[in-house]
């Protein structure tokens, strides 16, 4: 009896050590949707930069080989990553090889959760005292450039005459009995983004009571969800849906570039403004080499090359002749709605309040598949 109890209890000593290799493993292994690459140094190593960003590595590769070119002994390696996983590295330490010397990411809320519960460093230079104030908070997170949230079209699955310019041309096309746009209008889910959701809750404050009809014309119409805004782009340059709602401007130009037959429109009501931040997270292995790559992000050079090969609208607003890739926007600069960075972000992510939203986000665009949910 001993015996065998013995040998139970040996084998479920190696079950456990067992499962805690795998999971140990299975940890260290990459997120299936993380894409790294890395950009050699030039001359012999001396440096290494970590960054962990949200944009797609072709927005921000001139902005890496421009820098190498000024510090050319220094490797970078760069995480493409949602903005959820950015926020997980920023909150634990994690594995060495995981670490981020920065995070930039466009989702602001949680970038200000990560300083407001302080895992980040703080950082001053003359380059970060020349933003804006409403560009930096508690000298620990940083906007280094705004992304317009855009409707764009394809122009040849809807007639350019008949594009909307505002949201209530919208809701009109939506009504419209043809049903021009309908199974072929597309959107993000905010249940499945983290930026998704970000944008929603901003969306929802600057339309007000108008939120919930807009999203129920969009319902009515068998609007399409999309998980995230790479494939919901896709689908649009394809030809496989004629309109999108509710995206960044910087992927739909980069997709124009390379001859995709999209147009974007700046709705002429209001126009919000997202900030793409940068913030040095506390565990950083290599600080004083993010401090000078945030430093460079925010220099002239950098904005200049930012707004030109990452398509951002820049943060400083004393840049003598900044490229106008989304026209001049001081000509309506009653629409603008300019994110400014602060605790009021943190508001949706309270978890009553974030599980309140979706619902009702879901309700009004889906009401059957709301209706089956549990709550």
């Amino acid at each position: 009896m001993k015996l065998l109890r013995y040998a139970f209890s040996l084998l479920l000593y190696l079950v456990a050590a067992i499962g805690t290799l795998y999971l140990g493993h299975a940890q260290a292994r990459p997120p299936q949707n993380e894409r790294i690459a890395v950009f050699d140094a030039s001359i012999a190593r001396q440096g290494r930069l970590v960054l962990h960003g949200s944009s797609n590595v072709g927005l921000v590769r001139a902005l890496i080989e421009d820098y190498q070119r000024l510090h050319p002994a220094v490797e970078v390696r760069y995480s493409h990553l949602d903005t959820a996983q950015i926020y997980a590295r920023g909150a634990r330490a994690g594995a060495a090889q995981e670490r981020p010397d920065l995070l930039l990411s466009s989702s602001t809320d949680l970038q200000i959760k990560l300083v407001n519960d302080g895992y980040a460093l703080p950082h001053r230079s003359p380059q970060a005292q020349a933003l804006p104030a409403s560009a930096r908070w508690r000298d620990e997170v940083f906007a280094y450039g705004y992304e317009p949230v855009v409707m764009v079209y394809n122009r040849e699955r809807l007639d350019p005459q008949r594009a909307p310019q505002t949201r209530e041309q919208l809701r009109r096309l939506l009504r419209d009995p043809h049903g021009p746009l309908r199974g072929r209008i597309g959107l993000q889910d905010p249940r499945d983004s983290a930026v998704a959701y970000f944008i929603a809750t901003q969306e929802a404050k600057l339309l007000g009571n108008d939120a919930g009809p807009m999203l129920t014309a969009l319902g009515e119409n068998d609007a399409r969800l999309f998980k995230r805004m790479d494939p919901l782009l896709d689908r649009l340059s394809d030809g496989e849906i004629g309109f999108a709602y509710g995206v960044f401007g910087s992927y739909a130009l980069q997709r124009i570039e390379r001859g995709a037959p999209l147009r974007i429109v700046l709705p002429r009501d209001h126009l919000l403004l997202v900030a793409r931040t940068a913030l040095i997270p506390r565990a950083a292995p290599n600080p004083a080499e993010a401090r000078r790559f945030l430093d460079y992000l925010l220099s002239p050079r950098g904005q200049v090359l930012l707004a030109r090969e990452a398509k951002l609208i820049p943060a400083r607003d004393d840049l003598p002749d900044p490229p106008r890739l989304y026209g001049d926007l001081s000509q309506r600069s009653a629409a603008l709605r300019r994110t400014s960075l602060g605790l009021g972000f943190l508001v949706y992510l309270d978890e009553v309040k974030k599980r309140r939203f979706l619902r009702d986000w879901i309700e009004h665009l889906a009401p059957t598949e709301a209706a089956a949910t549990p709550r």
